[in-house]
């Protein structure tokens, strides 16, 4: 009888310390679908194809960034500076995803004056990441208050944080 016990005993804490069991959970993301606030259609073409542009360097996807650029490039107004036509020329000519990203922090610089003007004909969030070009920060706009970084992409996808809310005109 005892021998009994003892082998149902040792069989008991065999199955119970065993490997910790885990619970399968089908987590399911809802996908939040957040749209940018346009107020002006004419305005927001050059502030949409820069969302457009930013999206694929949210995708590291160089080739669409080359092509987004372009269209960037046709919506500048003729007396924008040398610097930014030069900026969005080298993200339409170069597949170097890092070169594109550095190039595209000029561009940012260029559409957050346009959204203060009130000309960017929608609502544009600045976002800061303090972790980009090795610590130095850099700055993006996005049509939504989530963050999604295009300096990193899925590396550190929401690293930053809103800093400031231009409302549009």
């Amino acid at each position: 009888m005892k021998k009994i016990l003892i082998v149902g005993a040792a069989a008991f804490l065999m199955m119970s310390c065993g490997a910790p069991k885990t619970e399968q959970t089908n987590k399911v993301e809802e996908k939040v679908e957040l749209k940018p606030v346009v107020y002006n259609a004419e305005k927001a073409k050059g502030a949409k194809a820069y969302l457009k542009l930013s999206e694929c360097l949210i995708a590291s996807n160089p080739t669409a960034a080359q092509t987004f650029a372009k269209k960037v490039e046709v919506t500048l107004p003729p007396d924008v500076s040398k610097e930014v036509k030069e900026a969005i020329a080298a993200i339409g000519s170069t597949d170097n995803l890092e070169a594109q990203r550095k190039s595209f922090e000029v561009v940012t610089a260029y559409y957050t004056e346009v959204a203060k003007s009130g000309e960017a004909g929608m609502d544009l969030y600045v976002v800061h990441c303090p972790m980009a070009f090795n610590n130095t920060g850099a700055n993006w706009l996005s049509g939504t208050n989530e963050v999604v970084n295009p300096y990193f992409g899925d590396k550190m996808l929401h690293c930053g944080r809103v800093m400031e809310t231009i409302k549009g005109k």
